[in-house]
Parts: C-alpha cells; sequence; structure tokens
C-alpha cells in the first residue's frame, strides 16, 4: 500500500524530502493505476487549467483536451535504458522513467507530469512546453 499526501486543489502529490530507492518497472507498473485514476477523477480539474491558461491569451480558443492519450501514455510507461539528469521524460506515446534514486511519491508525479505533455491542443495545434509546465504548476506540480 503507498500512501500520499496532497494540498487542497491539486492533484501531484507532495514530494517528500526522500530520496528513495531506485525506479524500477515494478514499482512503475504498481504507480500506473493510481495514475490513471487520478487522471480520471481529475479530468474536470485537469480541464479547467488548461482552459484557464487560454483565457489568459486574451482571445477565443478551442481547446481540446485528449486525456485518453494521457492514460495511454501511462500505460506504456517503461524503464529507460538510458542514464539522465531527468527523472522521465516522453516520446508521446511511451513514458520513459530513468533509472534515477526517486519515493513513490516523485515517481507518481513524474508519471502525472509526462502524461500531461500534448494531451491538450489550443486550435487544433500543440501547447509549449513552457505552457504546459504553467498548467502542471497549476494543478500542484513544482517542475
Amino acid at each position: 500500500m503507498v500512501n500520499f499526501n496532497w494540498e487542497n486543489g491539486c492533484i501531484f502529490p507532495i514530494y517528500p524530502n526522500t530520496s528513495g530507492s531506485h525506479a524500477s518497472q515494478r514499482r512503475i507498473n504498481k504507480l500506473k493505476p493510481v495514475a490513471i485514476a487520478i487522471l480520471t477523477r481529475e479530468q474536470v480539474k485537469i480541464e479547467s487549467a488548461f482552459k484557464t491558461l487560454s483565457k489568459s491569451r486574451g482571445q477565443y480558443i478551442n481547446v481540446d483536451m485528449h486525456l485518453e492519450w494521457a492514460v495511454e501514455k501511462i500505460k506504456n510507461a517503461r524503464m529507460s535504458s538510458e542514464d539522465s539528469d531527468l527523472h522521465g521524460e516522453s516520446d508521446g506515446d511511451t513514458i520513459w522513467i530513468s533509472k534515477n534514486k526517486i519515493n513513490d511519491a516523485e515517481l507518481l508525479g513524474v508519471l502525472l507530469h509526462e502524461s500531461l505533455h500534448y494531451c491538450c491542443t489550443f486550435n487544433g495545434h500543440d501547447i509549449c512546453t513552457k505552457d504546459e509546465h504553467r498548467v502542471m504548476r497549476m494543478l500542484g506540480d513544482d517542475c
């Protein structure tokens, strides 16, 4: 059983100040259903954060959420064979997790963070990474 803490209104867990053990496929697989459940339960909150970002543009923007893409990326999450300073990255289809030391809360956060990249478009166009990170901060990530 994994136990996480959240701040009000956040979908990302609070990251404790511990390093944890090295990431493994077993730990990733254990957290996949948790991450998918969070995305599913918090879909309205996630979409609202992207709409808030779109409104800051000051014009009408058609916001299309594709949360099913985010869920598929989580389902496809795998250990990376490469060493990296990053805990994770996504190629759009798969989330790749580095074999860094990471606690379960941060590992869950990486799954959520990477899944939210490219899951929303404005007027049919991808959103820049900087703006995606703004949305993630609205949702409680400290990216």
